[in-house]
């Protein structure tokens, strides 16, 4: 039983670094990105925090303007 609990315990520790790590480099465009943002919460996709995600990826930002850093 030990043993399964240290199982899941480690699998959940493991999963949670790695959604962390996601960044805006994880995506091809920002379509891409916007759809895992919203789906699983990551927040850290959305640098200026005006709900879109990952706006220097081709597709852009809906606003016209971006606060993109390189």
């Amino acid at each position: 039983m030990k043993q399964i609990c240290l199982l899941l315990l480690l699998s959940t520790l493991t999963f949670s670094s790695y959604a962390k790590r996601v960044s805006c480099k994880s995506f091809a465009t920002q379509e891409q990105a916007q759809r895992y943002m919203e789906r699983h919460n990551a927040p850290q996709l959305d640098g200026d925090g005006d709900g879109e995600a990952c706006e220097c990826l081709p597709g852009g930002s809906k606003y016209g303007s971006t606060s993109c850093r390189r």
